[in-house]
């Protein structure tokens, strides 16, 4: 008896320890996205390729360099981000499939692409992103960043078309009070209540 409780605890602590590596790698890279943008998605690619079962991984890696391709870099280097954060999220859906927050990143890097591109992707991506959104929201209406980014992609395309912006500003304000009641498990995305409050501030003067 003696022996085998010894086991048992040998074994809660070789998983505990086997578990703690890999949530110590991942704290690590979610604080690095605060800073440092490459070195958060080098962190995570390490993880993704360690833990090739996890989708998690390869999601942070895809949205550190959809992060990176909102036009603040060189086009070269916006043109090398995109193709990676393509690459993990392909890898991330092959792991979880269906996965509202997937659908979402693939979303923001279409308009990674027609903010790059406009005349080349615009005609070409928009009927994409608006399929996965609706697709997104109606596996996950609670979900906060997909309400978010439903918002806002539906307000960008009004915008566009000079159309009244205001039924989405109230999908914003829906989508604040999703972030106010999320519960947070694991390593699950928590991201995107600032970039709500954000656009809910630019309603507001609007």
């Amino acid at each position: 008896m003696k022996s085998i409780t010894t086991l048992i605890i040998l074994f809660l602590t070789l998983s505990i320890n086997a578990q703690s590596g890999y949530e110590k790698a991942m704290i690590k890279g979610l604080e690095l996205i605060k800073t440092d943008l490459l070195a958060a998605s080098q962190q995570f690619e390490r993880v993704a390729a360690a833990e090739s079962d996890r989708w998690e991984p390869a999601y942070y890696v895809a949205l550190c360099n959809i992060n990176s391709s909102w036009g603040q870099n060189p086009k070269d280097k916006t043109v090398l981000y995109m193709k990676k954060a393509q690459d993990y999220i392909n890898d991330a859906k092959a792991i979880s499939t269906n996965n509202p927050e997937l659908m979402v990143l693939q979303g923001l890097l279409n308009t990674c692409w027609i903010t790059y591109d406009a005349k080349t992707f615009g005609m070409k991506l928009s009927a994409e992103t608006t399929a996965l959104y609706e697709k997104a929201y109606n596996i996950a209406p609670e979900n906060p960043r997909v309400a978010l980014s439903r918002a806002e992609w539906l307000m960008g395309s009004a915008k566009y078309f000079g159309k009244d912006i205001t039924p989405y500003c109230k999908l914003i304000d829906k989508a604040i009070l999703l972030f106010n009641e999320e519960v947070v498990t694991g390593f699950t995305p928590s991201w995107g209540k600032e970039r709500a409050l954000e656009v809910q501030t630019t309603c507001n003067k609007d």
